[in-house]
């Protein structure tokens, strides 16, 4: 199941125009995701200053009266379109995480589904790695919430390390994490995003167990 710019779940295209008999909540949910697409394709070119809900509207053929039902406006459409991603991720490879005996296959998994989706779809990684970052002070707590979140997870993942790691080293750690992910994202050949992951992992691996670990998994699928 993708989240794609050509097609969040298959509703990226345009809706036909006029009576159509599709439900409501259809109607609803792609137009919103279509606006989510639209925005992320725009500030990937322009930034998010320079974005306005026009734009937003004509890059993802959804009328200007249409957004303000769904969003009271562009700050209103980055935030959700930021917790959409976040949740897409976490829906998408919740399943598999939790069938793994091992956090550390756990994380291996979660971040193959993340690195995948953005190699996919790089304008995503640019919305919810960066542009939500320091967009605006509302965009900014969001992106702290979602550090928060990480950072609880990560803790909760590797309670059973014989590592005590300061919460500023996670915090740090995942803040590097998501920079190196939209570097990548952003300047390099995006569709190489997924072997970023054994360095990530020997990052994680290196904060709670140790250097020896840390070589253990650079040299795990090579």
């Amino acid at each position: 199941m993708g989240l794609g710019l050509g097609g969040w779940d298959g509703l990226g295209e345009r809706l036909p125009r006029g009576s159509h008999g599709l439900p409501p909540e259809f109607v609803t949910r792609s137009q919103r995701e279509r606006l989510f697409t639209g925005m992320a394709r725009v500030m990937a070119r322009s930034g998010y200053a320079a974005t306005t809900v026009d734009l937003i509207a004509a890059e993802s053929g959804v009328s200007r009266k249409a957004l303000y039902t769904h969003f009271s406006g562009k700050e209103d459409l980055l935030l959700e379109a930021h917790r959409a991603v976040v949740q897409r991720i976490a829906a998408g490879a919740g399943p598999s995480v939790a069938e793994q005996q091992d956090w550390r296959e756990g994380l291996r998994v979660l971040l193959d589904w993340g690195l995948e989706l953005f190699a996919r779809e790089p304008e995503l990684a640019n919305l919810s790695l960066v542009e939500v970052s320091a967009a605006t002070p509302a965009s900014r707590r969001l992106h702290r919430e979602t550090i928060d979140r990480l950072r609880a997870l990560a803790e909760q993942a590797t309670v059973d390390c014989s590592r005590s790691v300061p919460r500023t080293a996670i915090e740090g750690m995942i803040g590097g994490m998501i920079y190196l992910i939209a570097q990548a994202a952003e300047e390099e050949d995006a569709a190489e995003l997924p072997a970023l992951r054994g360095q990530l992992m020997a990052w994680f691996l290196l904060v709670f167990e140790g250097p020896e670990a840390a070589q253990s998994e650079l040299h795990r699928d090579g």
